[in-house]
């Protein structure tokens, strides 16, 4: 996993450069679509049952960045998510996750099946956060667009991996996708909607399995309406916050000046 240096920092900086510098050029290539792209044929595989760390990422309040159907909505909106999904992607991917499936505004990631996996996704998350209010939000507001708050849910449990559908043959769209099945998948997308403004909720799940200088980190939350319970009892699933967040990492390569100040969209 990445150590939380300038160095790792300045490479999400250099990646988020490479990501907007061809940004404008990708907005300009959008056209009116006639047809679906077709998509490789992937092979449906067996199902397997893991011990693994869900975590749901979502953009708050997406459908409100599109009020109209105007060009200069939709391409902001498509310049936001062009900024945000690549580089939430990369913090899962560098951190241990795998990504499930992108719901077009967010992100479904599995951590594990290994010993860290609840501590990658704390770290994974507390990286997200930091990219995205340090280094996204800058470049969105320097070129006029509303900056993205987003929420984070987390949970670990027994999950099922299956691909799930039919072959896609000679379909133009992909017919088959690899999906994550159980309480803890459900229970992570649950919490997601309830973390609030920028806010990480995890299940007691993820509690007990992260590594002991965490405890101070973990706030102790009731959602309305909660009705999950620990199975095999009656007794409610505890929920907590996690407040824990990523400061600027201030080293030797720090004093050196890496990072930089904004970038626009030109």
């Amino acid at each position: 996993m990445p150590s939380w240096t300038s160095a790792y920092e300045a490479e999400l900086r250099d990646l988020f450069q490479e990501i907007t510098s061809s940004l404008p050029g990708r907005l300009h290539q959008v056209v009116t679509g006639r047809t679906t792209p077709a998509l490789d044929d992937l092979t449906i595989g067996t199902a397997r049952e893991v011990g693994a760390t869900v975590m749901f990422f979502d953009i708050e309040g997406s459908t409100a960045r599109t009020p109209t159907g105007r060009p200069e909505h939709l391409r902001a909106t498509l310049a936001t998510l062009n900024c945000v999904i690549p580089m939430i992607s990369r913090v899962v991917t560098d951190h241990g996750g795998y990504i499930e499936k992108n719901t077009g505004d967010g992100l479904m990631a599995v951590f594990g099946p290994t010993v860290s996996s609840a501590d990658d996704a704390l770290d994974a998350a507390v990286t997200c956060f930091y990219a995205l209010l340090e280094i996204v939000n800058p470049f969105l507001i320097a070129n006029g667009i509303a900056p993205v708050d987003a929420r984070i849910g987390i949970d670990h449990g027994q999950i099922l991996l299956a691909r799930i559908g039919l072959p896609t043959g000679s379909a133009d769209n992909q017919r088959n996708f690899l999906t994550a099945v159980g309480p803890a998948a459900n229970i992570a997308f649950r919490l997601q909607g309830v973390a609030g403004t920028n806010g990480i909720c995890v299940g007691d799940g993820v509690r007990q399995r992260a590594s002991g200088q965490r405890v101070s980190h973990f706030q102790a939350f009731v959602p309305p309406d909660w009705t999950w319970v620990f199975e095999g009892t009656q007794n409610p699933y505890w929920v907590w916050k996690y407040v824990a967040r990523r400061t600027a990492p201030f080293d030797f390569a720090r004093l050196l000046g890496m990072g930089g100040p904004p970038f626009k969209l030109r």
